[in-house]
């Protein structure tokens, strides 16, 4: 490949943008026999891998499964009326499956084995993988077609369709041209439970507590109904659809504060967590769940690179003893939450301080130039000492008694 045609694959990006779609009465009933179906097949595909190692010690692949669909194909009018790219995305599913077992056990890890799906929590989704868009509209072969509000600009690399609780969506891989924007100057971010993210600027964005009620009275609907009823049956995607509200609203606010970042800093160092980790903490587990730090830092990479930006994960060890104008380290208990560094004497919050000492890391890491006062973070003022560095009193000076 010559440079010039480097050069212009490196300036596209692929990115991700869901649709919700509109779909007739008749076309949800066709949609929902073909999910059944991916559901048997899916659960026929993991059986045939599974026999044909109890009798000869050796796997098949999903291309040898892809020639069996054919024949089936060729055998049975109902796989027959459906189009043959969905159906083989949950063969390559399988193999996925699989692929990710083998590569678990050879890591010593929990291996997982792929498991058979039940009726009622089978296939929600399969992959169009050259998909055909005319008048806003995607038309699938045996279930109909689903309207869209709008086609993404760029080359649509493949779609997905995906049954929720509450709706149908549908996901595009685009493919399109990186904007040239201009850097801007970096952020370090300190990630927390009081606040779930704290800027090396002062700025900090609130903790969440997700309101469990709605999902504690809908459990408790279910428990109280009898087992295979149609009654539960009910009461179950009443569950599912609480669940489904309840993400959204998360989810819809992790965006908007991926956004307000990303808008204002597109470099940003973040600190590399190892949350399954903390999650073993029987106190805190929930609220670490429940501030989705990895899903907060995955938006801030594809949002800042998509804005010509980058993000660096550092070592989050030290940050929070380490003193970021001098670099003196001592002790910090959990319950005290402003750092006086006994080596300056520079008195700052505890999570701030974090937080420019993530930033330092990123800059060390990452070679970014920094502002011109020589230091990032804040004015020069909070370097000296006797200095407040208290989210929304960033470098104001402190006052004796």
């Amino acid at each position: 490949m010559t440079r010039e045609a480097w050069a212009s694959a490196e300036a596209r990006r692929i990115r991700t943008v869901t649709s919700t779609a509109s779909i007739s009465a008749a076309t949800h009933c066709r949609l929902d026999a073909f999910l059944r179906q991916q559901t048997v097949l899916w659960n026929a595909a993991l059986e045939e891998r599974i026999d044909c190692y109890r009798k000869t010690g050796k796997t098949i692949t999903a291309f040898d499964q892809m020639k069996s669909l054919t024949v089936i194909r060729g055998e049975d009018g109902g796989f027959r009326q459906f189009n043959v790219g969905p159906q083989r995305s949950v063969l390559r599913r399988v193999d996925r499956a699989f692929q990710a077992f083998f590569r678990r056990a050879r890591a010593g890890g929990k291996p997982g084995f792929p498991r058979f799906k039940a009726r009622h929590r089978g296939i929600r989704s399969f992959d169009i993988p050259d998909p055909v868009i005319r008048d806003g509209s995607l038309r699938l072969k045996g279930i109909g077609r689903f309207r869209l509000p709008s086609v993404p600009a760029g080359r649509i690399l493949q779609a997905r369709v995906v049954k929720t609780p509450l709706r149908v969506v549908v996901q595009f891989a685009v493919e399109g041209e990186v904007p040239d924007a201009r850097p801007s100057e970096p952020v370090g971010i300190d990630l927390g439970v009081k606040d779930r993210a704290i800027l090396s600027t002062g700025e900090t964005v609130p903790a969440v507590s997700i309101d469990r009620r709605p999902l504690r009275r809908a459990q408790r609907a279910v428990s109280r109904a009898r087992k295979g009823s149609a009654s539960r049956r009910k009461k179950v995607n009443a569950l599912r659809r609480e669940w489904e509200r309840t993400r959204m609203r998360e989810r819809n606010a992790l965006h908007r504060i991926s956004a307000s970042i990303v808008k204002s800093r597109n470099r940003i160092a973040i600190e590399d967590l190892q949350v399954s980790n903390m999650m073993r903490n029987p106190t805190l587990a929930r609220s670490i769940a429940e501030q989705q730090w990895g899903r907060l830092a995955e938006q801030l990479v594809y949002k800042a690179e998509s804005a010509g930006g980058s993000v660096v994960r550092v070592d989050p060890k030290h940050t929070s003893t380490d003193c970021h104008a001098c670099g003196h380290r001592q002790p910090m208990p959990l319950g005290v939450r402003e750092f006086a560094c006994g080596g300056c004497g520079l008195v700052t919050d505890r999570d701030v301080n974090a937080a420019r000492n993530i930033l330092q890391r990123g800059i060390a890491l990452a070679g970014w130039d920094i502002g011109p006062l020589g230091r990032p973070g804040a004015s020069e003022s909070v370097h000296e000492p006797h200095v407040a560095g208290l989210p929304g009193q960033d470098a104001e000076r402190c006052t004796a008694d």
